[in-house]
């Protein structure tokens, strides 16, 4: 029995490291960027109302921090006068639901007396969640020419406090993307 439960632990474990990217980036158009072509990099400037940006400051600082760390481990410094790439962040946060298909089965039709009535299959929330997207671009300074944009969408948690292990998770996923597809 305890073997049956190793062979299933590892298999589980083989197919959920083996699971796709949560990455997405258009198909066959960033093929030839390589971010070891790079040596410096910096964040493009916000062109908004510094009072805009009040709400989600602390996040949007996390985000350079996480990214800062992983351009960094691959070689680039951090240079504002005059990087080799810029980066461009983007942050979507949008409220969900989540929602089943009604069926005979679990929402039976209960009926008294005449039959006047009819059943449908019909949507039913069940329950909600905030989706969070975080798209980065990497913008080539000297052309200011888009050479790489990619994009992770996860559920935000609930508690602010696992907001940066999610903000990590998100950076570590783009750039694992990176190492594998663009070396």
């Amino acid at each position: 029995m305890k073997k049956k439960l190793l062979i299933l632990i590892l298999a589980l474990g083989t197919f959920y490291s083996c699971a796709p990217t949560r990455v997405v980036v258009e198909k066959n158009k960033y093929e030839d960027f390589k971010l070891s072509n790079y040596s410096s990099f910096d964040f493009a400037q916000i062109d908004l109302p510094s009072d805009s940006l009040v709400p989600y400051q602390e996040i949007v600082d996390q985000l350079k921090a996480s990214i800062t760390t992983a351009m960094e481990a691959r070689g680039l410094r951090h240079n504002v006068s005059d990087p080799a790439i810029k980066i461009n962040i983007g942050v979507v946060v949008e409220d969900k639901v989540q929602t089943r298909e009604t069926n005979v089965t679990s929402d039976p039709f209960t009926y008294a007396g005449q039959r006047s009535y009819y059943w449908e299959v019909r949507e039913i929330p069940v329950n909600t969640y905030r989706e969070g997207s975080l798209t980065i671009h990497f913008v080539n300074n000297a052309g200011n020419v888009l050479v790489w944009a990619g994009t992770i969408s996860e559920v935000v948690p609930k508690k602010p406090v696992q907001t940066p292990t999610a903000i990590q998770d998100a950076v570590d996923q783009i750039f694992e993307y990176l190492d594998i597809n663009n070396k």
